[in-house]
């Protein structure tokens, strides 16, 4: 299993593929590719570990979405 570290860098590397896609497309590209993003973490996640977790990741997207207004 990778360490903490490692997804932090993934998540690292996905914000700033879509702080490109901000700076060349504009805003609504990347609220477009960011929402493409979580779809796809969700099918991911249904995939693997069920549709329970796959609801915790929503939730939680949708707590941290709340806590960033």
């Amino acid at each position: 299993m990778a360490a903490d570290s490692d997804y932090e860098k993934v998540a690292e590397h996905a914000l700033a593929m879509l702080k490109v896609v901000y700076l060349r497309e504009g805003p609504d590209a990347a609220v477009s590719s960011a929402k493409y993003m979580v779809e796809a973490a969700a099918i991911v996640i249904a995939n693997e570990l069920g549709p329970a977790e796959t609801r915790r990741f929503l939730h939680f997207v949708g707590v941290r979405r709340g806590q960033e207004h």
